[in-house]
């Protein structure tokens, strides 16, 4: 099905499409790749490769949202270490997002209680907890990092996501796609990725228990808890 639909945009003029259509589209395509119901055939990378052919022509017409997929689908299609990953269309959008936020600093989003409570949490394990962190110019914030040094540079760094309800498909515990890409997302980047999922912490109500249970979670991403530990 997916083929047949690859070939008839491919038969269109996308210089017609609006830009909330190009960017719906490209980061449509990185969601569907990532899922285990669709691997891309040769039309749909060919049809990827013009969308975003399009898009650098008309990268100053994208909104600040619109940029964001974008910057999904280029973290999602770069190699790792490769030195394409500051050049052509990736450094397009990351210039274009740069220009929106101007000099002003990216609004963070409002911590929720119970991330507020899981890096409590942390921080009384002795880790260095960083809160919020940006990373590609403001595409993702993380929720929470733990490891020494720059917290937007994966290596060696745990990112932890507080999942809500929102995270998950409505009366499921299965993630929705969008937070399924984004741990994707963050693993390719390097980080270690754990998640927090509301209904694991609620059913925990001792402090002691809520950190043996984060001592379990980090383990099970192979973390070296004194490694990460602050020193005095």
């Amino acid at each position: 099905m997916f083929t047949v639909i690859e070939e008839e945009l491919l038969t269109r003029d996308l210089g017609s499409f609006n830009t909330q259509h190009l960017a719906n589209m490209a980061w449509a395509f990185v969601v569907l790749e990532h899922s285990r119901f669709h691997k891309m055939s040769q039309s749909g990378v060919k049809l990827l490769q013009r969308v975003l052919d399009v898009a650098s022509r008309r990268i100053d017409e994208f909104a600040l949202e619109e940029l964001r997929q974008l910057g999904q689908v280029t973290l999602a299609t770069r190699d790792r270490g490769s030195e394409e990953r500051e050049s052509g269309f990736a450094l397009l959008v990351k210039d274009a997002l740069r220009k929106h936020h101007g000099d002003q600093e990216i609004a963070c989003p409002t911590s929720s209680q119970l991330h507020l409570q899981v890096a409590s949490s942390l921080e009384s394990l002795g880790l260095p907890v960083h809160n919020e962190v940006k990373v590609f110019e403001g595409v993702y914030h993380i929720d929470i990092v733990l490891g020494a040094g720059d917290p937007e540079d994966g290596s060696n760094k745990v990112a932890v996501e507080v999942d809500g309800p929102t995270h998950f498909v409505q009366n499921t515990r299965q993630p929705t796609p969008h937070t399924s890409l984004k741990r994707w997302l963050l693993s390719r980047e390097g980080y270690a990725v754990v998640s927090v999922p509301f209904f694991e912490w609620q059913s925990y109500q001792l402090a002691e228990e809520h950190k043996s249970y984060l001592v379990g979670k980090l383990r099970e991403v192979g973390w070296d808890m004194r490694a990460m530990a602050v020193t005095a």
